[in-house]
């Protein structure tokens, strides 16, 4: 017989203590909130090293765009690389501690950024960050996924994603001014040492247990994934449709945080300052206005239709695009950040679908490996990649040979045209340009991804249920 599924905020089920292992004090909301807020300066760390990229390429005498790329995403590199391994710990140790901790290593990594003087230096701490980053990334989606019941998943996750566009906005408007008052070393004593003590309060945040929210109690062995569960993920489709079309929308992303400081002060010749404060403005509030939107318009037409999560998705995106080339071509900065917001806004719609559906296509007791999984492709394909490859088109189609050539000339006429810019020529047009064809892949795979959604909705729901029955038949034959 069933255990009854209850809609409130899921209580501790049996072995709590052995999934919490440390008293905890306050709620959901108390947790939700800490987690928002270990969100939060991650996202204020990732884009303050952005706003401040133009005084670190001088101080570390960075000549080449595509080397800018690739120390703006060693975080990255890491972050993706680890994220399976601490999804794998998240299914099955005390997440509480992995949260705290690598929150702790994080924060302590952005610190030391400041003490670098080399690329290679700069470049082992913003490795370091990624591992701590990997911890929470993977455990506290699937955290959250078990302290609220379905209904209320699509909100709570949306509440969490809130920290991309406030922490975008925040580490663009800080990086920026503290660079140009302070230096670029200030920047991140400012933003790592709040960190830790966000990790300490993660040490007192409630866990439910695992498949709480399902009507399970907290995940002991009998519970535990094996490896045959895992690849059952390769075998979802829905899973591997979001997480491909997801997977464009990062590449998108990672590109614009990578570039668009350094873009606006090379093509329409803000300083690091300015550049950060507009941005971040525009990113904040059409952050916001997305989120928001991603909380509320899928679950409406979820009523008609239950594809809606990733029919949302494909028609954002769609609307993105020419949004987007309109920004890149713009011959004035208020004009192109105006095409940004709407970008902004479309693309920030994407987010809440996407986590919601990777939560309700993987089984209760899978969720952290399920989220490492989605976070290491989107991250591999996405904004890994695109920051490189975007520096590299610029350098590229900046070169004098290319510019003169028949492409070139042709992508001059539509108005992006190299700029000289500290000694070098560039092209960061033509390479921000070079997102739109990716995202256009984004919304096929959202297409197909919305043919499957019921089904493997299904699929998960039940292998959750089997989950709290494998778990109370054990139970009751120890007792």
């Amino acid at each position: 017989m069933h255990a009854p599924k209850s809609e409130s905020v899921a209580e501790p089920g049996p072995g709590h203590q052995k999934a919490g292992g440390l008293p905890s004090i306050g709620g959901a909301y108390f947790a939700l909130t800490i987690v928002f807020t270990m969100n939060l300066l991650n996202y204020v760390d990732r884009f303050s090293f952005f706003a401040a990229g133009t005084h670190i390429q001088r101080a570390l005498n960075i000549d080449e765009d595509h080397w800018f790329g690739l120390l703006g995403v060693a975080f990255m590199i890491v972050y993706t690389l680890v994220s399976p391994a601490m999804g794998w710990m998240g299914d099955r140790y005390n997440r509480k501690l992995l949260l705290a901790g690598g929150v702790g290593l994080w924060s302590i990594a952005t610190v030391f950024t400041a003490f670098s003087t080399s690329f290679a230096q700069m470049f082992f701490w913003r490795a370091l960050l990624g591992l701590g980053e990997a911890t929470y990334g993977a455990i506290a989606p699937a955290l959250i996924a078990d302290l609220f019941p379905i209904k209320r998943r699509g909100r709570a996750i949306g509440v969490y994603q809130l920290a991309l566009p406030v922490g975008t906005a925040l580490g663009y408007i800080l990086g920026g001014k503290i660079a140009d008052a302070m230096g670029w070393k200030a920047v991140f004593y400012v933003v790592g040492l709040p960190g830790l003590l966000v990790a300490l309060l993660g040490l007192i945040i409630r866990d439910p247990g695992r498949g709480a929210s399902e009507g399970a109690g907290a995940a002991d062995h009998a519970t535990r994934p094996r490896l045959r569960d895992y690849l059952v993920l390769f075998r979802t489709p829905t899973f591997l449709y979001n997480t491909a079309g997801m997977a464009a929308v990062t590449y998108a992303t990672g590109a614009y945080a990578a570039w668009a400081s350094t873009f606006y002060q090379r093509v329409h010749h803000l300083t690091a300052g300015d550049a950060g404060t507009r941005i971040g403005l525009v990113l904040v509030t059409a952050g916001i206005l997305g989120i928001l939107l991603g909380m509320f318009v899928p679950d409406a037409l979820r009523k008609v239709t239950r594809r809606a999560y990733l029919i949302v998705a494909a028609v954002a995106i769609l609307l993105a695009i020419p949004l987007g080339v309109a920004g890149v071509l713009s011959p004035g900065h208020v004009a192109s950040l105006a095409f940004m917001f709407g970008v902004s806004i479309l693309l920030s719609m994407v987010l809440v679908p996407c986590n919601t559906v990777t939560a309700n296509v993987v089984p209760a007791n899978r969720r952290a490996v399920g989220y490492a999984t989605f976070i290491f492709l989107i991250h591999l394909f996405g904004d890994i990649s695109s920051p490189v490859i975007v520096g590299w088109i610029s350098t590229f189609f900046g070169q004098q040979g290319v510019a003169d050539s028949p492409i070139g000339r042709f992508f001059a006429s539509i108005g992006a045209v190299p700029v000289q810019y500290d000694n070098q020529q560039t092209n960061l047009s033509v390479a921000m340009l070079s997102v739109a064809p990716v995202l256009v892949l984004g919304i096929v795979f959202f297409l197909l991804g919305a043919r499957h959604l019921p089904r493997d909705e299904d699929e998960a729901s039940k292998a959750s249920v089997g989950t709290q029955e494998e778990e109370t038949s054990s139970m009751a034959h120890f007792h």
